[in-house]
Formats: structure tokens, C-alpha cells, sequence
């Protein structure tokens, strides 16, 4: 179909255009429209199309808050790795100063030992020349006589304090022979005088507080070595820390870049699937507006466009759900670093579990055992039923008694006639053997509800269990629980089941926990 002046005019001619008017103008025969094509339905799909665009739209405004809130998470978490890798530099650097600090105190310390040393073997060459002397002076007493040197009062003080610390640093001197002496002892017939004595002892005082000052500042350079390794190893400790949390910061980092680019591809083909969506439907749109004068032309079915925009809507919906899963496994592992400080809670509720499974195995081994003993109980009750003899015949009939006393003395006429029966058949009629059964089936009925009436108010734990599970009226089901008779054991019994099975379930959803993880 062509259009001229917005007329719908056809590129052939028929039979009936020839005979038609010179316009050749066809009438658009609607009923012969293709329904895929018609306008309505191409409306209807526009509309359809619109309410996708819009809910796409939507999708695409949670991804990008999503994103912002990644991107921001991202910038602060950037921000804390900036900030840690300075603090980390700034220890660095610190330690280098300490370890500088640390090399020079080594080494002054070692001058001060050299010097230390020195000092000491100053003040042992002295204390053996003072030894030489006094035995240079000695031995020429005898010879030359007294010789008496003279000495002021400063002279003795200083000679009284070196003989009082001499006892002392006697033990401290190492033998190295690097002082040369003032006075010469292999010389011969040296005069002592006072001068040289005051001389040595002025050295030997000096000496002893330039060895006291040095001992002093090893001291003090021992105790700032001691705080500079307690400081070492705390800066150590701490970089260690801040190294743990760097490795963790980068991981988070990493994650959050991975899904700010999962985020981002994700918009972007949204994007892109947006813009195709709105394409189609300005075609549509377009399409439409040509339909509204005349026969649409042949043009691609609206089937295909469909599948196309079903792939792009399937595309867009395994993206979000990715996105979703991953979100799931992130929230799973937070989960399950939370749950590794919460297992000795889940280690008491499984001691818990297995001593209640053991409680509730030993009682049901008791009820096995009580089944068993009352089946050997009914089976030796049959056997002595059995082989008992038949009792003595009874004394003659009483005359008929009163109502009450007819319960008890039915078994008597019962029992003549069965006497009789197993004897030979020789007493009582048919008549009264068909009275005596029916007296005797009441008053064993009777008597049962009675007995069992007093054996469930006497008897508990596993006896009366086991007595009603017998019976056939305790159910375990939950419907027919109302139905059941509401004693105490029975009571104990549906509690206990409960427990077990409430526990039983946190058990499973600890140990799927468990399992996950």
C-alpha cells in the first residue's frame, strides 16, 4: 500500500479497480484484517510495553541507589585504607628513629665499657705500685732506719678515704698494663716523699670519680635501652594489628569494586535494554498511527517482538537475580562469622539433646521389658488355666436371691454347669447354660472396668503406659490426643515427646547452620 494525501492507495490493479472510478481508490475491507495486526491489539501491547518501560525504570532507580550506596560505602572504606597506610608509614618511620637511637646507645655504651675498663686498669696499676712501695720501704727500713714522712691533714683524709674503698675495687680490676707510672719501682732508693703521696692519692680520687660517673651513665643508658625494647616491641605488636586490618580492608575493598562493576555492567545493559524497549515502541506507536486510515502493509509479526523483548526482559531478571544471590552469600558469611561465636551455646544444646535421647532410649527399653514380662505374665496365667483341675461340685442351688446378689452368684450356676459339661454333661439344661453365660460375661465386664479403674488410680510411670497402650485407646497423633484418657502418665509422657521434638528441630537448623558454614 502506498499513501498519497494520506489515502491508502494500491501499487496493482484489479479487476474491480478497473472497473471502479479514475481514483482507484480501494475501500478497506476490516474484515479481512490479520487479528495479530489489527490496532487494538497493537494499542494493547503499546500500553503493556509502557507499564514494562516504567517497571524497568523502577528496577533501574534501585540499582542506581544500590550503586550510590556501594560507591559511598566504597569512597569511606578508601578513605579508612588512606588512613591506615599513613599511620602504618608513621610507624615505620618511628621505628627506624627508634632503631637509630637503639644503635647509638649500643655504641655509646660500649665507649663507656672501653672506657670503664681503662679506668679500672688505671686503678689497679696504681694500687700495685702503692703495694711496690711499701715493700721497697720495708725491706730499707732496717737498713737506713725510720724514715718518717710528714703529711698535712688533707694528706691523711685522702689517704684514709682510698684505704676504705681500696677493700672494695680490689675484686673489680682486670690486668691490663696501659698506665705509665709516675714513680719508677725498680729504681733504686727512691725517696718517699709526702709530695708524691699527695700526688697518687689526688689521681687515685680522680680516677675513682670518673669510674663513678661512667657507671652511672651505663645505668642510665641500660634503663633507656629497657624503655627503647618495651617501645620496640609495642610499635611491633601495633603494626602487626593495623597489617591484619589492612589485608581485611583490602578484601572488603575488592568486593565492594567487584560489585560496584557487577552494579554498573548491570545498569548499563538495563540501559541499553531501555533504549531498545522504547525504539519498539515508537515503531509501535508509529505503526499504530498508520493503521488508522487504512490496511496495514506486510511488516514483521508481533511474535517475534514479543521473544525478543522476553529475552531482554529474561536477561534483566538472571541479572538482578545474581545480584540478589550474591547479596544472600555476603549476609550468609556475616551469618556464619556470627554464628562461630555462638558455638558453645549450640554445643550445650547438643549435650542437652543426647542426654534427653539416652533418657528417652532407657524408657523405652523399661516398656519393652514390661511388654515383655506381661506377655509372660498372660501366657503363664493361660498355661495354670490350663492344667488346673476342675473345681469340687457346689453345694445345691440357694433359692433365688435379690437383684444385687444375682452378679455373684451367676459364676456359681455358670460354674455348675461347666463343672457338669466337663465332667460328662450331666447336669443343668440348655436353657440354664445359656442364662449363666450371659450373667457371666455382665459380671466380667463389670468387674474388668472396676479392675481397671483401680489399677489406673494405683498404678504409674511405664505400668499404666504400657496398660493404656493396650488397651488400644492412647493414640500419638495429634488429632486424636483429645480422645484420650488424661492421666499423669500419659500427660508426662506427650510432654516429654514434645521437648525431644522441639529440640530435635533446633538441632537440625544448628546443624544445617553448621553445614553451610
Amino acid at each position: 500500500m502506498e499513501r498519497r494525501g494520506r489515502i491508502p492507495v494500491a501499487k496493482f490493479r484489479t479487476q474491480e479497480a478497473k472497473t471502479r472510478s479514475r481514483s482507484r481508490v480501494r475501500e478497506p475491507d476490516y474484515n479481512e484484517q490479520d487479528p495479530e495486526h489489527d490496532m487494538f491489539t497493537l494499542l494493547e501491547d503499546n500500553i503493556a510495553l509502557k507499564e514494562e518501560n516504567k517497571a524497568l525504570k523502577l528496577e533501574i532507580e534501585t540499582h542506581k541507589t544500590t550503586q550510590e550506596e556501594q560507591q559511598s560505602q566504597h569512597e569511606k572504606h578508601c578513605i579508612q585504607l588512606e588512613a591506615l597506610q599513613q599511620q602504618q608509614a608513621n610507624f615505620e618511620t618511628q621505628i627506624k628513629e627508634l632503631g637509630g637511637k637503639f644503635s647509638k646507645a649500643l655504641n655509646e655504651r660500649n665507649a663507656l665499657d672501653k672506657l670503664h675498663k681503662m679506668k679500672v686498669d688505671q686503678i689497679q696499676n696504681l694500687t700495685s705500685e702503692l703495694e711496690h712501695m711499701r715493700e721497697k720501704q720495708q725491706e730499707q727500713e732496717p737498713s737506713q732506719g725510720p724514715q718518717f714522712v710528714l703529711g698535712s691533714a688533707e694528706l691523711k683524709r685522702k689517704l684514709f678515704k682510698i684505704l676504705q674503698q681500696g677493700s672494695t675495687d680490689s675484686g673489680d680490676s682486670i690486668g691490663h698494663h696501659d698506665f705509665d707510672s709516675l714513680v719508677d719501682v725498680n729504681a733504686d732508693g727512691v725517696p718517699i716523699t709526702s709530695g708524691l703521696v699527695e700526688r697518687l692519692a689526688n689521681e687515685f680520687l680522680s680516677l675513682k670519680n670518673a669510674t663513678n660517673a661512667v657507671e652511672l651513665q651505663l645505668y642510665e643508658a641500660n634503663e633507656k635501652m629497657a624503655e627503647l625494647l618495651e617501645h620496640q616491641h609495642s610499635l611491633e605488636e601495633e603494626n602487626e594489628t593495623l597489617r591484619s586490618e589492612n589485608t581485611n580492608l583490602t578484601k572488603v575493598a575488592k568486593l565492594l569494586t567487584e560489585n560496584m562493576k557487577e552494579s554498573v555492567e548491570t545498569s548499563q545493559k538495563m540501559e541499553s535494554a531501555l533504549i531498545k524497549l522504547k525504539q519498539r515502541n515508537d515503531e509501535l506507536t508509529a505503526k499504530t498511527r498508520d493503521l488508522t486510515d487504512g490496511q496495514p502493509g506486510a511488516r514483521a509479526s508481533l511474535k517475534e517482538e514479543q521473544a525478543e523483548f522476553e529475552q531482554i526482559q529474561d536477561q534483566v531478571q538472571q541479572q538482578a537475580r545474581e545480584h540478589n544471590e550474591r547479596i544472600v552469600e555476603m549476609q550468609s558469611l556475616v551469618d556464619a562469622a556470627i554464628a562461630k561465636t555462638t558455638n558453645d551455646e549450640l554445643k550445650k544444646l547438643q549435650l542437652k539433646l543426647e542426654i534427653l535421647e539416652e533418657q528417652l532410649r532407657e524408657a523405652l527399653t523399661r516398656a519393652d521389658l514390661a511388654e515383655e514380662q506381661l506377655a509372660n505374665y498372660h501366657k503363664s496365667e493361660a498355661k495354670t488355666a490350663a492344667v488346673a483341675p476342675a473345681p469340687p461340685p457346689p453345694p445345691p442351688p440357694i433359692p433365688p436371691p435379690l437383684p444385687g446378689k444375682l452378679l455373684f452368684a451367676a459364676p456359681t450356676k455358670v460354674g455348675l454347669g461347666l463343672g457338669g459339661d466337663a465332667g460328662g454333661g450331666d447336669a443343668g439344661s440348655f436353657s440354664d447354660h445359656i442364662l449363666g453365660h450371659n450373667l457371666r460375661r455382665g459380671s466380667d465386664k463389670i468387674i474388668d472396668n472396676v479392675k481397671h479403674q483401680v489399677q489406673a488410680e494405683a498404678a504409674t510411670g511405664l505400668d499404666a503406659l504400657v496398660r493404656e497402650f493396650k488397651s488400644g485407646g492412647v493414640t500419638l497423633r495429634r488429632r486424636n490426643r483429645r480422645r484420650t484418657g488424661t492421666s499423669e502418665a500419659l500427660k508426662e509422657m506427650f510432654q516429654v515427646l514434645e521437648i525431644s521434638q522441639k529440640q530435635n528441630r533446633n538441632s537440625k537448623i544448628c546443624v544445617d547452620l553448621n553445614l553451610n558454614i
